[in-house]
């Protein structure tokens, strides 16, 4: 049996942890956070069911709370560029345009937001 979730790196932005103040446990944690978020995005592209995909997306959402605040930013929904989860169907382009305004442009047959 593959290994499914042995395909994505986890990079972070070196100019990101000295601006932030990060000492090594905390970047030791963002680390394995974004590993652990991987792994639930590599999940969302192996299921095509709804249920599934919406109960994956709401982890997802919980580590993306985790990293803002490990990351020393204003822990935010909406900073969170949910419209970039495997299966999503929601407008990319209009979402960026409102990207930390809080409106959100939900597309209705979305399998994860509609």
């Amino acid at each position: 049996m593959s290994n499914i979730f042995a395909s994505k790196m986890v990079v972070i932005n070196s100019r990101l942890v000295t601006n932030q103040g990060l000492d090594l446990d905390e970047v030791d944690k963002v680390n394995k956070l974004h590993k652990v978020r991987n792994c639930y995005l590599t999940l969302m592209e192996n299921t095509d069911d709804s249920v599934e995909l919406k109960r994956l997306s709401l982890f997802i959402t919980q580590i993306d709370f985790q990293l803002q605040k490990l990351w020393k930013f204003k822990v935010d929904s909406t900073y969170h560029r949910f419209w970039e989860l495997p299966k999503c169907q929601c407008p990319a382009s209009d979402n960026l345009d409102t990207f930390g305004t809080g409106h959100r442009y939900i597309n209705p047959n979305c399998p994860i937001h509609g």
